[in-house]
């Protein structure tokens, strides 16, 4: 039996297009609750699919994590065009991150291929949308504790995986992991905030000429 061929049909198998249209909907909201239960319901699946294909307990810990704050962050965004279709999406980021991840051990970047959902980044408008973002996000880390803001920026900067930051920071690997969920989170709600702030201005001022 193939395991590309039907492996992931098991890994993730099809909810109900109205129930995930309702919980991606709610995620791409900021709604908390609906963000667990999307943690709750995709992490087993999600784990015993990395741990199969990695056959590595801790990189399939660190990948797991990976996707889920990356599914999240793409829900938040607004990347998810069919939200009927989320079950298919989240197996898509795993998928890309696993990929990235052999290819990366291959050397081999000429091969690498491209996501099947890419962000617009075309336009001017949206080009200094990501600047206020990339500011915000650099306030909000800055914001963060120095425990916190260590993790991310050994995360972001440097690179290293939660095992390498735990041996350098002398913590164990479950607690970098969640220490780093929870400042990502923190960091995504302060530029939620910050942009519905902004967009409140924008209105207000708009009105006002």
């Amino acid at each position: 039996m193939s395991e590309d061929r039907n492996g992931d049909d098991w890994i993730l198998p099809e909810r109900s297009g109205r129930d995930q249209i309702r919980m991606a909907e709610a995620v791409a909201q900021g709604d908390r609750d609906a963000e667990q239960a999307f943690v709750d319901r995709y992490l087993p699946r999600l784990r015993a699919l990395l741990l199969a294909r990695t056959r590595n307990a801790d990189l399939a810990a660190d990948l797991l994590q990976d996707v889920l704050i990356e599914s999240i962050c793409a829900l938040r965004r607004g990347q998810l065009r069919e939200p009927s279709k989320l079950t298919a999406f989240v197996h898509g980021i795993a998928r890309n991150l696993l990929n990235s991840h052999f290819r990366t051990l291959a050397r081999q970047p000429d091969s690498l291929e491209l996501p099947d959902e890419l962000p617009d980044l075309g336009a001017a408008a949206s080009k200094l949308e990501d600047a206020e973002r990339e500011s915000a996000a650099m306030n909000a880390i800055a914001g963060l504790e120095v425990i916190d803001r260590t993790i991310l920026q050994m995360t972001l900067v440097d690179g290293l995986k939660p095992g390498v930051i735990a041996q350098k920071l002398l913590l164990k690997p479950e607690v970098v992991r969640q220490r780093k969920l929870r400042a990502t989170r923190r960091v995504m709600d302060s530029i939620r905030a910050r942009s519905q702030s902004a967009s409140a201005i924008h209105l207000v001022t708009g009105q006002t000429e």
